[in-house]
């Protein structure tokens, strides 16, 4: 009997052992709260599936106003992969959202078909992305500035390459204002739950280690230049695509895009405001932003005013969130938890 009892206790502990070290890595997938957001998210990218229909058959060309918060919440994804859970830095994002402009319009052109334009469009960035990984030699500040010259060089060599300046789709093209926002909302469900499956996952759990500790990762036998390179190359290839569809909402682009640092920084931006490495900040944060965004442009047309808001919200997050909306809330609702928990061990 003793013998039995003992037995059973053993194998009871063994998956309470298993679910500490988890934690330990900082997966959370026994956590409740994490295990709703995606419920939560799947849901409302169904709601989103079915606008259309509430839009009406004579006015699909509102959906376009919509399309935009579907490619910065894929940009802001690509994002968190990379500086969030790994802990890189990334301020060249852009580079590949522009050359994902770029290699769209060639395609266009030449006949293919918006899908396979961005998948196309997507390996060149993730060859551009392996072609960067000398960068992971620079360190923490100096990776992050190593990054951000990337579109500047990328712009005259697209220049001399492609000899000209202006990218655009083919006049002749009609890209039906349906089908192209579920193109779009499939990119975006795909990024996130493609994204949360990954960091489920062994490559994620090394993601999230080299993130807290490259170094003590690295004693630990975890290659960190391999799971770098994956990091940069998905993190590329997404932004890449995102890129493709944009250049199917705007219409057309020059080169000058690879000066723009909004397509580097606001992601970046978007994640802070949100919570970096956690699955719903990208999200909350580009939602947030892009509706801040729209409303300063529709609202003051012609002023500066857009970049004051940007400029307060940020300060505020930075000052009063430091570690974003989603984090600060959880580490609310723990605390009331507890509050209630105390309570009750003390009278029993």
């Amino acid at each position: 009997m003793v013998q039995s009892g003992g037995t059973d206790s053993s194998k009871t502990r063994k998956p309470d052992s298993s679910i500490k070290k988890l934690r330990m890595f900082g997966l959370g997938l026994f956590r409740s709260s994490h295990n709703i957001s995606p419920w939560i998210t799947f849901l409302g990218l169904i709601f989103a599936g079915l606008l259309p229909l509430f839009v009406g058959a004579g006015n699909q060309n509102a959906l376009s106003q919509y399309v935009i918060y579907l490619i910065w919440i894929t940009l802001a994804e690509s994002w968190n992969l990379i500086g969030g859970y790994a802990g890189l830095i990334n301020l060249g994002i852009g580079a590949f959202f522009s050359i994902g402009c770029v290699i769209s319009s060639i395609l266009l052109n030449l006949g293919v078909s918006i899908v396979p334009v961005m998948l196309i469009a997507g390996a060149v960035g993730a060859i551009l992305a392996l072609a960067l990984t000398p960068t992971f030699r620079l360190r923490s500040d100096y990776f992050a500035i190593g990054t951000l010259v990337v579109p500047f060089l990328l712009k005259p060599l697209v220049e001399f390459i492609a000899k000209k300046s202006n990218f655009d789709v083919p006049i002749g093209i009609v890209l039906n204002p349906t089908l192209f926002y579920y193109t779009g909302l499939g990119m975006c469900g795909i990024t996130i739950f493609g994204i949360l499956f990954l960091m489920r996952s062994r490559v994620g759990m090394a993601l999230r280690g080299i993130g807290d500790d490259e170094y003590a990762s690295s004693a630990l036998g975890v290659n960190v230049l391999l799971f770098k390179t994956i990091t940069l190359v998905v993190s590329g290839f997404i932004a890449s695509v995102a890129g493709a569809y944009y250049l199917g909402v705007i219409g057309a682009v020059n080169t000058t895009i690879f000066d723009n640092l909004s397509f580097s920084l606001f992601p970046a931006f978007m994640v802070i405001i949100g919570g970096i490495g956690t699955f719903e900040g990208p999200i909350l944060g580009a939602i947030l932003f892009s509706g801040v965004s729209y409303g300063a442009v529709v609202y003051f047309q012609g002023t500066s005013f857009e970049v004051l808001v940007f400029s307060v919200m940020i300060m505020f997050v930075a000052v009063v969130l430091p570690k974003g909306i989603v984090p600060t809330l959880r580490r609310s609702i723990n605390k009331r938890k507890n509050q209630r928990v105390t309570p009750e061990s003390k009278s029993d």
